[in-house]
């Protein structure tokens, strides 16, 4: 079946902005490799190649990290737009539901993710491999001879070196010192010399220093015929030849192939097989061991004891035997058996630690085994939370969705790091590696519910009403002035209904509601009174909506003095009976909403006040006027 024009624009909208997400997020992920080698790769002459070939290598590796962020924040952009250019909107009024308009990125989605699987499977243990050969043979190179001015230059090793001054077109250095500790620190020797010149052998395997006009200060142990405790030695011309290997080195093989991201999926099952079998037989092995030394022991000191010969009952009483023992006797035991358990103890702690260390390299095998499958499976994760949160939000560009989208990735990598690291220690299953696949999962299933639905989830209004609502937030009136007025207020009716307002208003001011403490169990589990709040606010809003009719600023401005009463908040704070029982038996949770039902007595009764004081201005003003019909 040919693809429909609507699935290639979504298609071609969002690759677009895949390429180049994914371009970001990848140069992202390898700059931070940059600061972690800086100081391995800076001042040992790598030449562009090696650079080149070493930052290619950690690329790859990085792949399957940058593709779930790329396709989270193209999708998240893409829907975006389209929700804000009314494009999402054109097509749900076409009878287009929002899945079927997700459904050629989801394809994509698919697909992508059974590419990375295979990436990570073949690809990315080769380039492990070649990465971590060129990280052993870049640490193992030395540094060129780069010899700054002014500082203490220690890339020799056994060196510590001081030069004042350098000439750069020859090479000379001026004013040189020089702490030789190649013996050690308590053997120190300091030279120091007028001018030196360092030039390395043609096979590169030594240094070849040539030092003139100095003297050279060595430590004695013993102090000298002169009292001296050292040897002072002058020279015109001293040259020194050191071990300098300044080629690059190859990684053995046995450290490449144990490291486990350079194996494929069946590889590490072997690995995991071969490992799992040697551990048990250590196991066994320490068993054994320790069952034929705890029995050793028992008859070493069996036959040891002077008091076994004499006692032939089967059965003995080691309390007893103890007992009649003398003091001599009873403190050569107790020392002899100490040292038999310290040494016990000593060897058991270190054939744990060995299977300790031994079960930690079988479970990073497993991690590496699951991360295969939870990278590939992330994508599809991000993508159905990218997506619907870009219909949600409608909003495109740069802005929000790389807000959102690292965000959800620092939320991936914590809850990641975190359940590898609590299985690689052994404190949970092989659960952990499937953490923040469990974590991520229901975030992109509601968030897919609430777009499919056309949840006004984000939205602005919809945020200030819902803080309104649960912690009284203050909301001001904002009423203006009518270009067009088809129906006059009737203001003999309003003023009777100012009166009626400031007398309800002043009655609740002094009423038990407002001037207590909420009751706990009328709140949760009985029923509160709040029939003259609830019939105030409706009165209230009747009479600003007939006089916001006027044509009269000063009234709309007056108006605009009665606030908006929020009578919910003495009431149950939930409308399902339910609920409000559930929260009510929960003691803590019910003791917030008793404190928030608090809060909102104290801000109604300072409505209450405000209220009649609005109502007296109005009155006052719509008298003086004479505006009443």
């Amino acid at each position: 079946m040919r693809p429909k024009r609507l699935d290639i624009f979504i298609l071609k909208s969002f690759l677009l902005l895949f390429v180049a997400a994914f371009a970001i997020c990848l140069f992202v992920l390898l700059m931070n490799v940059v600061w972690r080698y800086a100081e391995d790769l800076v001042g040992k002459g790598l030449n562009f190649v090696l650079l080149a070939q070493f930052f290619w290598e950690f690329a790859l590796t990085l792949v399957p990290q940058a593709l779930p962020l790329a396709v989270l924040m193209a999708s998240l952009i893409t829907f975006g737009n389209f929700g804000e250019r009314l494009e999402l909107l054109a097509m749900k009024t076409s009878g287009i539901p929002l899945l079927r308009i997700m459904r050629p990125v989801m394809i994509f989605s698919v697909l992508l993710a059974g590419v990375s699987f295979y990436f990570q499977n073949v690809t990315v243990p080769h380039a492990a491999k070649n990465l971590y050969s060129l990280i052993y043979s870049i640490n193992e190179k030395n540094p060129e001879l780069e010899i700054p001015e002014g500082v203490f230059y220690s890339q020799i090793r056994g060196f510590n070196m001081y030069v004042k001054h350098k000439d750069f077109n020859t090479g000379t250095l001026y004013d040189v010192t020089i702490y030789d500790h190649r013996d050690g620190y308590e053997n120190l020797s300091v030279i120091v010399s007028d001018s030196a010149y360092m030039e390395t052998t043609a096979d590169k395997q030594h240094l070849y220093l040539h030092l003139y006009s100095g003297e050279q200060f060595c430590q004695e142990k013993d102090i000298d015929s002169n009292g001296k405790p050292y040897r002072r030695e002058g020279f015109r011309e001293k040259h020194i030849l050191l071990e300098f290997d300044s080629d690059m080195k190859e990684a053995p093989d046995a450290l490449v192939s144990s490291q486990a991201m350079s194996k494929n999926m069946n590889e590490i099952k072997h690995t995991i097989d071969s490992l799992s079998n040697n551990q048990d037989s250590i196991g066994r092995g320490n068993m054994s061991e320790f069952q034929v030394t705890a029995l050793a022991t028992y008859r070493m000191q069996k036959n040891d004891s002077v008091m076994f010969d004499r006692l032939k009952a089967k059965i003995i009483n080691a309390d007893s035997v103890f007992a009649v023992s003398s003091r001599t006797q009873q403190f050569d035991i107790r020392n002899d058996m100490r040292s038999k358990i310290q040494t016990q103890a000593s060897d058991l702690a270190i054939k744990s630690s060995n299977m300790y260390y031994g079960d930690r390299t079988i479970r990073r095998h497993w991690i590496e085994w699951m991360k295969k499958i939870t990278n590939s499976i992330s994508i599809l994760i991000f993508f159905f939370i990218g997506a619907p949160l870009g219909a949600i939000i409608r909003k495109g560009g740069l802005g929000i969705p790389v807000i959102v989208s690292v965000l959800t990735f620092i939320l991936f990598y914590i809850t990641s790091v975190s359940g590898e690291k609590m299985f690689r220690e052994g404190e949970w299953s092989i659960v952990g590696c499937w953490f923040s696949v469990m974590v991520l999962t229901p975030l992109s299933v509601f968030f897919t519910v609430k777009a499919n639905g056309d949840s006004t989830l984000f939205q602005w209004d919809v945020i200030i009403e819902f803080f309104r609502y649960w912690f009284g937030t203050k909301v001001q009136r904002h009423i203006v002035r009518k270009d067009v007025v088809i129906d006059d207020p009737d203001r003999t009716k309003c003023l009777a209904s100012l009166a009626d307002i400031k007398r309800m208003s002043t009655e609740l001011e002094q009423s038990r509601l407002l001037n207590s403490i909420p009751n706990y169990r009328n709140l949760f589990f009985g029923s509160v009174d709040g029939s003259e709040m609830n019939k105030l606010s409706d009165e209230l809003e009747e009479l600003v909506s007939e006089l916001g009719n006027s044509r009269d600023r000063v009234e709309l401005d007056l108006l605009n003095g009665f606030p908006l009463l929020q009578s919910h908040g003495v009431q149950p704070p939930f409308a399902k009976e339910w609920a409000n029982k559930f929260v009510g038996i929960v003691f803590p949770l019910g003791l917030l909403f008793e404190f928030r039902a608090w809060l909102f007595t104290r801000k109604l009764k300072r409505q209450m006040v405000k209220t009649a004081q609005a109502a007296d201005n109005l009155v006052d003003y719509m008298t003086n006027n004479k505006q009443t019909k």
